[in-house]
């Protein structure tokens, strides 16, 4: 449901972050509260939207050509529709104003849809999936900064139901903040006020974990990703309760 501005919204706040213009001024609030608190928000930011980019090179180079891309925020700087531009894409979020000003944003082309779809209803996903590629089932699926929204609960039945859709061959790829082990006080009492604030929820899993929730796809393997702003921006900051983490980028595949 769209709250018209009213509340802040992960997606505009990420645009905010990432230096885009479709957000407003509660949005702009909660991002710098966020950024106050957890100065290493907008490296995440950075990361999840650059191994985005990498994904798409990557399913291009593969010559996949339809992709399920879930949580997707707004189209642009270096998204799906950049890098795949002959591809079959369904961009789907959960806010009404994204979905609205995304689908100005593809500019009606008639290979490319976006849905208002909230991944905890995994049927609406399903079928909204199944009306856009009809039997076309060989699937690139993005789960990109987005799956440490949603409980373990939900990651599971989102990840059986989509590997039940996918043809054999179909790949998953999947980006999240991940820190070894256990939580200490500061960072549970950082991603707290970052809920609040952000008006999310927030779920951290190592990525022994990811691979557990994501069965029965087979994952390829998790790899840190590079922060494109370079290295010096990765410098531990003191003020930082968030800093030990670090964004992982993987590949997962539907055998």
């Amino acid at each position: 449901m769209s709250n018209d501005g009213r509340r802040p919204h992960i997606s505009r706040i990420y645009d905010y972050v990432l230096g885009g213009t479709f957000n407003h001024e509660v949005d702009r609030e909660a991002a710098e509260v966020m950024i106050d608190r957890m100065p290493s928000y907008p490296r995440w930011a950075r990361q999840n939207r650059s191994f985005l980019a990498s994904a798409g090179k990557r399913w291009a180079r593969e010559g996949r050509e339809r992709v399920l891309d879930l949580g997707s925020g707004l189209p642009t700087q270096g998204h799906f529709n950049s890098q795949l531009p002959g591809a079959r894409i369904l961009f789907t979020d959960f806010d009404e104003e994204t979905v609205a000003a995304g689908r100005g944003l593809l500019g009606g082309v008639d290979h490319m849809e976006y849905a208002h779809l909230d991944l905890k209803d995994v049927g609406a996903v399903i079928a909204a999936a199944q009306g856009f590629f009809g039997d076309e089932r060989a699937l690139a699926v993005g789960l990109i900064g987005v799956m440490y929204f949603l409980s373990d609960e939900h990651v599971r039945a989102l990840a059986q139901a989509l590997h039940d859709l996918a043809a054999p061959g179909s790949v998953l790829s999947v980006s999240f903040p991940s820190v070894m082990g256990e939580l200490n006080d500061s960072e549970k009492a950082t991603i707290a006020a970052m809920q609040r604030s952000a008006n999310i929820e927030f779920f951290h899993r190592t990525k022994e974990q990811v691979a557990q929730v994501l069965a029965p796809w087979k994952i390829l393997g998790f790899d840190e990703v590079a922060d494109p702003a370079g290295p010096a921006s990765a410098t531990p900051n003191p003020r930082d309760s968030m800093g030990r983490f670090r964004v992982l980028g993987g590949f997962a595949e539907r055998a």
